[in-house]
């Protein structure tokens, strides 16, 4: 099997923290606190950035319900309460932007639940169906032409890609995945793109819109990282013990010190990175610029110095969503 002729595959990695880079500028984010609106010791839990240039964060408050934060182009939040989702498994919930609703997959009385928010609305979502899985050991999604592409990772080690109904939770065509899913975004074509790893090694799966396999790239041994999709490119990443390999298609371009980054935005020969660098005994939220073609981080900035990155997404129009645990409270950072 081959890859879709437009696609061609890389990794993208930062190099290990260190200072600012002297000489060097990066726009920064605009920051949004969302302890305002879900409490300072909120669980973040993931983002969607949807098509009209919101930022849609999943959120967890001490003693629930799960809520949505929806942030405005200007920054107005408004909150939106998911009642009928179990607020004891948060850690398996996830959100995909739909047009300009979202769909949140997470748990209803221990079975695999979604809910159609349509944000517009004043009143709170429920859920609208269940999956047949009640268990989940991974998962994640995103949604195409009306159409949740749900990936699944039970705990019995079957691995799958689902096309389901999100009105309905109607399944309507399923694929199996030759490892644990990590990340999934749509192409410009309309292929789906996964990277998948089998904890020893990851690769890139690529399905087409009848859930057929077409091609799959390895990408190195070591877990699977954040991917995203730029003019029919899949940029990829892999790391593991430290290190994060830079390859492009089954080609090793480095291995540098590093942690798995969330991957932003890429612009040419520039991506625009933010990761959770543990170097010391506080983790840090970095923003980094790295040259594609010299493989170099070429400027760096410290965007919080306590906390960890919990989701990241792009929308159509290369705005980027990142959500984070910042010195314990729930921050939005918005980029483009």
């Amino acid at each position: 099997m081959r890859p879709s002729p437009g696609l061609v595959l890389a990794a993208l990695v930062l190099t290990g923290c260190g200072g600012a880079i002297a000489g060097t500028a990066i726009p920064g984010p605009t920051t949004v606190s969302l302890a305002d609106v879900a409490g300072a010791d909120a669980e973040v839990l993931d983002v969607a950035a949807t098509a009209d240039g919101r930022s849609v964060a999943l959120l967890a408050p001490p003693g629930g319900p799960l809520t949505l934060a929806d942030v405005a182009a200007d920054g107005t939040v408004t909150v939106v309460p998911l009642r009928g989702l179990d607020s004891e498994r948060p850690g398996l919930t996830r959100i995909a932007a739909d047009g300009e609703g979202v769909v949140v997959v997470g748990f209803a009385a221990g079975r695999v639940a979604l809910v159609e928010a349509d944000l517009r609305r004043a009143d709170a979502p429920e859920p609208v169906g269940t999956l047949g899985a009640a268990d989940v050991s991974a998962l994640d999604a995103v949604v195409i032409d009306g159409v949740l592409l749900l990936a699944l990772s039970g705990i019995d080690g079957a691995h799958r890609l689902v096309a389901v109904d999100p009105e309905s939770g109607v399944v309507r065509d399923e694929v199996a995945l030759p490892g644990t899913p990590r990340d999934l975004h749509v192409s410009g074509d309309g292929m789906v793109v996964v990277a998948t790893d089998t904890g020893r090694s990851a690769s890139v799966v690529i399905v087409d819109a009848a859930l057929q396999i077409i091609g799959e790239v390895p990408t190195g041994p070591g877990a699977a990282g954040p991917l995203t999709v730029v003019d029919g490119d899949v940029y990829a990443t892999v790391g593991g013990s430290g290190d994060v390999s830079i390859t492009r298609g089954s080609e090793v371009l480095a291995t540098v010190p590093g942690d798995l980054p969330a991957l932003v935005t890429v612009d040419g020969d520039r991506a625009t990175l933010v990761d959770t660098v543990a170097d010391g005994e506080v983790p840090r939220v970095l923003q980094r610029s790295v040259d594609l073609a010299a493989g170099e981080v070429v400027a760096e900035v410290e965007l919080c110095d306590g906390g960890a990155v919990d989701g990241s997404d792009v929308d159509g129009s290369g705005r980027a969503s990142v959500v984070s645990d910042c010195r314990g409270e729930p921050v939005l950072w918005r980029f483009g």
